[in-house]
């Protein structure tokens, strides 16, 4: 009878908790919670969740002790040899005496830890394996046994649901917050190429080098053909490729950026890009689909093209040629119907000279390509653009700045623009957050423009166009040598252009970089 009281109160206990548990919905708070029960209920001295990542590695969610209180560096606190029977078995473990257990004499958390009793349950939902539940003690008064064993794992299959609702709305809010961005920038690029482009909004043309790349994005976006943009850092080539997936046939489909420049591993960003199975590399522990499948059906954009490997080159030439691909480790033969979009700096021609990329996979790729001029050779926009910024930050900081004067505009016209719209972006953000008053000056602007303006005390309007930029481009480039020691191709990457561009410009300026060198 007392038995039967004995469940009865478990059950009751677990009925009641778990209506606290879910009525908590940030994983941060309902899982020290949860273990702060587990703890109190099995009388256990210590107690950790470990949930596992999209990778399969672990992670400790929360560490806590008897006492209520956080535990530091977890990691170092746990028996790991238990967790992974768990993980293995998929049942729930329990070791009375660890100490004596011959299957824990390899084991060096257990003596280091002086652990007596140790027990793990799956966290699991729907099939799915979420993590492990772990207790353990210290106290030959408190020893776990199977009934431990039971109540843990009834408690970590009641915790399961919750981790899974606290993860999934987790999952849901950062994909929110993803696409929110997501339209937040397809809304600026908008705004920013009608200054340029001539949407019917928006009238006063004045860059003619624009006007004919916004004129292909037009004609381009509603085919199916691959599209090559070719543009220096910062002239919004991820912008463009976005556009042309909203103004295409596939706009309610997925469209997937992959950065090729981010994966250091050539074999990492082949997983990332065609998937793979369990066991293809070290630490691939579950199958897993690619960024190319994730994009059935719509676009992905590939920036940076030219920083990938032969390899993956090869693999997706094979792509672009048949339409068929293979997960990394596996032989079976795969299709995605997949708009290819990709991006690269305009020494694309030098690095197939030189073998570094595949010229068949060029003509792939560039069956219709959309050149993206510099800022510096649309002087004419750098104004337009510049306002838009202004009114864009001044509203976000919540500033009062209307206008430019006309030195600070004149020296904005001037300016090399290196790092192109970004650049001219940050500068104007500094300069809003810098003025004093409604108008920005140069002392507003940053101290690389105001450092690049004529000294001397000479005043900005005694220069006309031609003499400024001249002046502003040997202080530039000597800037940048100075820095390099002298280092053509090195100067030239900092300077976001093409290393014979930069030498053609310092010929022409009588600008030796060898009297640099140290």
């Amino acid at each position: 009878m007392s038995s039967y009281r004995t469940l009865f109160e478990v059950g009751k206990f677990l009925f009641e908790i778990g209506k606290s548990l879910f009525a908590e919905t940030d994983l941060g708070k309902l899982l020290p919670l949860a273990m702060d029960k587990v703890i109190e209920q099995t009388k256990a001295q210590r107690g950790m969740i470990i949930v596992y990542g999209p990778e399969g590695e672990p992670l400790v969610q929360v560490a806590r002790d008897h006492h209520q209180k956080n535990i530091e560096q977890p990691e170092k606190e746990i028996s790991t040899t238990i967790v992974q029977r768990v993980r293995e078995s998929g049942q729930y473990v329990v070791v009375k005496n660890a100490l004596e257990d011959p299957s824990f004499d390899k084991s060096l958390s257990i003596p280091r830890l002086h652990i007596l009793s140790v027990a793990g349950a799956p966290l699991r939902h729907e099939g799915e394996f979420l993590g492990v539940i772990y207790i353990d003690n210290r106290d030959i008064k408190a020893v776990f046994d199977d009934e431990t064993g039971k109540l843990l794992s009834e408690f970590a299959e009641l915790i399961s649901v919750a981790v899974k609702n606290a993860l999934e709305r987790r999952r849901l809010e950062a994909e929110t917050v993803e696409l929110r961005q997501q339209i937040e920038r397809r809304r600026q690029l908008e705004e920013m190429l009608a200054k340029s482009k001539g949407y019917d909004e928006i009238k006063g043309l004045k860059s003619l080098a624009m006007l004919e790349a916004c004129k292909r994005i037009e004609n381009v976006a509603g085919t199916e053909s691959p599209v090559l943009i070719l543009g220096e850092t910062g002239t919004g080539k991820d912008l463009v490729a976005r556009v042309l997936h909203q103004k295409s046939k596939r706009h309610k489909q997925a469209f997937v950026p992959l950065n090729c420049a981010a994966f250091v591993n050539p074999e990492l960003l082949i997983s990332e890009f065609f998937g793979h199975v369990k066991g293809a590399f070290s630490g691939a522990e579950k199958e897993k689909a690619g960024y190319f499948e994730a994009a059935a059906g719509g676009t992905i954009f590939l920036d940076e093209i030219t920083k990938s490997s032969l390899k993956f080159q090869m693999l997706l030439l094979r792509v672009l040629e048949t339409g068929e691909f293979s997960r990394l480790g596996e032989t079976v033969v795969r299709r995605a119907d997949v708009r290819i979009i990709s991006a690269a700096n305009p020494n694309l021609q030098q690095l197939i000279e030189k073998g570094d990329f595949l010229q068949d996979l060029y003509f792939r790729l560039a069956k219709f390509t959309i050149q993206i001029p510099p800022l510096r050779e649309r002087r004419e926009d750098i104004m337009d653009i510049a306002e838009y910024f202004l009114q864009k930050l001044s509203q976000e900081h919540e500033r009062i700045v209307k206008a430019f004067d006309e030195k600070a505009r004149a020296l904005l016209l001037a300016y090399p623009w290196p790092g192109n719209v970004r650049d001219l972006m940050n500068a104007v953000n500094d300069a809003v957050i810098s003025a004093d008053g409604e108008i920005i000056e140069i002392k507003d602007l940053p101290s690389a423009l105001q450092q690049a303006g004529p000294s001397g005390g000479v005043e900005m309007k005694e220069f006309n166009y031609n003499q400024a930029k001249e002046k502003f481009d040997r202080e530039f480039f000597s800037a940048l040598l100075i820095e390099t020691r002298g280092n053509i191709a090195e100067a030239a990457r900092r300077g976001g252009m093409d290393k014979s561009n930069l030498s053609k410009k310092l010929h022409r300026l009588g600008i030796n970089a060898k009297d640099f060198e140290k």
